[in-house]
């Protein structure tokens, strides 16, 4: 008699259990990834077709994002660019600084400061945010902008990055 009520409490306990789970399931709704019966499909994702003649999409194929700078922004600070390239056109030299940085509104490029030396150019980035009070996420984004030097008398001149990031480059002005 024992075994008999032992067995009917296992029964009503797995009974109850089995109860339990099925409510909770239903209660919970349906799943988010799968859309309620009768509902429209999602509108397929489009974008309009990128044009290859605007040079801000893709300049150089290196899928940088070409920036200008914008000056006024807040908590302006130096940024080490990652690399630096060169060349002249006449007597001018047209440097292109590229660097990884966060995106808009809470990294954006206020000014470029270009210190001349002895036969030297020094190529200083600095950054700021926007006066948006917004949450920023943590993307990496790679930038880049030109920076031209007009009027260098013929020779060769050093070009580096004032905050010492990129390797330094030489060019020779004709």
């Amino acid at each position: 008699m024992n075994d008999l009520r032992r067995s009917r409490r296992l029964g009503v306990g797995l009974l109850s259990l089995s109860l339990l789970v099925v409510a909770c399931s239903t209660a919970a709704g349906p799943s988010a990834s799968v859309p309620p019966v009768g509902s429209p499909p999602d509108a397929p994702v489009t974008a309009p077709p990128s044009d290859p003649a605007d040079p801000s999409l893709d300049p150089g194929g290196d899928g940088a994002k070409v920036v200008v700078p914008k000056p006024g922004q807040l908590d302006v600070h130096d940024v080490s660019a990652d690399s630096l390239t060169a060349r002249v056109d006449g007597s001018t030299i047209v440097v292109t600084a590229s660097w990884f940085s966060g995106v808009e509104p809470c990294n954006i490029l206020d000014t470029i400061i270009v210190a001349k030396g002895e036969a030297s150019y020094a190529i200083t980035l600095r950054e700021g945010r926007g006066p948006e009070d917004v949450a920023c996420i943590a993307i990496a984004e790679l930038h880049k902008t030109e920076i031209a030097i007009p009027d260098v008398a013929p020779g060769t001149y050093q070009i580096t990055d004032g905050t010492g990031g990129a390797a330094p480059i030489e060019v020779t002005v004709g």
